[in-house]
C-alpha cells in the first residue's frame, strides 16, 4: 500500500513538473513574440514621427515667400517683371 502511494505521488510530481516546464516554455515563446511585435510597432511609430516632422516642415515652408515664389516659377511658369527667361531647346532637337 505504501509503494502504491509513493508511486502515485511520484507520478503526480512528474506530471506537475512536465506541465510546469511546458507552461514556462510556452510563456517564453509568447514573451518573445510580444517583444518582436513591440519592436515592429516602435519602428512604425518612428517612421510615422519622421513623416509627421517632414510634413510639418512642408507646412511651415508653404507659408514662406521663397516657397511660394518657387512654386509659381516651377508649376505656373511665372517670372518677375523685367526678368528674361531662356529656354534650352537643345534637348528638344535631339528627340
Amino acid at each position: 500500500m505504501k509503494k502504491r502511494k509513493l508511486r502515485l505521488k511520484n507520478i503526480f510530481m512528474i506530471a506537475f513538473i512536465v506541465y510546469a516546464a511546458i507552461t514556462i516554455v510556452n510563456q517564453q515563446l509568447t514573451i518573445y513574440d510580444l517583444r518582436k511585435s513591440e519592436q515592429d510597432e516602435i519602428s512604425k511609430i518612428e517612421a510615422i514621427r519622421n513623416d509627421n516632422d517632414r510634413l510639418m516642415e512642408m507646412i511651415n515652408n508653404a507659408t514662406s515667400v521663397e516657397y511660394i515664389e518657387k512654386l509659381a516659377r516651377e508649376q505656373l511658369g511665372l517670372v518677375k517683371p523685367g526678368e528674361k527667361v531662356y529656354i534650352d531647346q537643345s534637348s528638344d532637337e535631339k528627340e
